[in-house]
């Protein structure tokens, strides 16, 4: 039987996998933040970038894959091994696409994402033992002690990729948004994640929903959710908090800032983009809510 929930140790990164039915649920905002913040911690961090939209690689420094670059993809279809297609992770400081035009971030590296992942569906589909991929290449290629930390930022599909990635982080993060279909993508999340407890029991599956972000929240002076400006968002809030299994999963609220919007244009992730921005906040709430703390010391490990 596979492991469902490594024990914790120094060798193990913890792991989350992000993910929404519907784009722009705030997942790569969640996941790009929230490495940051535990790099600046003192956590080494590892992003994969799931989505084929790939927007964790644009903001992370690289707008498209480097010519003949390894990505996720060709690590998916054993074309490269993964160590090929991890970077630094990195944000604009001038114009241009040279190296010189970026600094890289401590402490925190990627999986490089493509818009080839759009076919890892059909890929995974033809291949008996697809759902093993990514546990068959962390089990033989991940090296031992290197990171802290794995955060997945899964594409808006619930289909066997999100499988494969939710076997080896069975902590689930439901992203949601300021419209109440992300709700009702949550409900599709469990209902996914509850058949494939059920059929792929004897592999280990025990993915579950541990926590649920919500973000793009507009919030008062007091931190509660500011109905004036926008209802439909306090209805999913209100329908979150009542709902009995979900209202102790609800991580602190991200509030409603134009600057995440900006960050993506600018290809710098929140901290070094507006760095007084309070949305950072609750960034460093949600990172104290999963667990990760203070370290003395920024550390570099490879």
């Amino acid at each position: 039987m596979l492991p469902t929930q490594p024990p914790s140790t120094d060798d193990t990164p913890r792991a989350y996998a992000f993910s929404g039915q519907s784009g722009g649920a705030g997942k790569t905002q969640g996941v790009v933040n929230l490495g940051v913040e535990l790099a600046n911690r003192g956590h080494r961090v590892l992003i994969w970038d799931i989505d084929p939209q790939r927007s964790a690689s644009h903001l992370l420094g690289y707008q498209d894959p480097p010519g003949g670059h390894a990505t996720l993809f060709s690590v998916l279809t054993g074309d490269n091994k993964l160590d090929e297609a991890i970077v630094p992770a990195r944000y604009r400081i001038a114009a241009g696409f040279s190296d010189a035009a970026f600094r890289n971030i401590a402490n925190l590296d990627l999986v490089l994402g493509t818009p080839d992942m759009a076919d890892a569906e059909v890929t995974l589909g033809h291949d008996p033992a697809g759902i093993l991929w990514l546990h068959n290449v962390l089990d033989e290629q991940l090296p031992a002690g290197r990171w802290d930390a794995m955060l997945f930022d899964c594409g808006p599909t619930l289909g066997i990729l999100l499988l494969s990635v939710v076997l080896v982080a069975p902590q689930v993060i439901g992203c949601v948004n300021d419209e109440y279909k992300y709700v009702i993508g949550l409900t599709d999340l469990e209902s996914t994640l509850d058949r494939g407890r059920s059929k792929l029991r004897r592999l280990g599956f025990q993915a579950h929903l541990a926590h649920i972000l919500a973000t793009n929240i507009p919030l008062d002076q007091r931190g509660n959710v500011d109905r004036k400006a926008g209802a439909i968002t306090d209805d999913v809030i209100r329908t979150i908090r009542n709902h009995p299994d979900w209202a102790p999963r609800l991580l602190p609220l991200i509030r409603r800032s134009i600057r995440f919007k900006e960050t993506i244009v600018k290809q710098r992730p929140l901290r070094f983009h507006a760095p007084s921005c309070t949305a950072l906040e609750d960034v460093a709430a949600m990172a104290d809510t999963l667990g990760f703390e203070r370290r003395n010391s920024t550390r570099r490990g490879r």
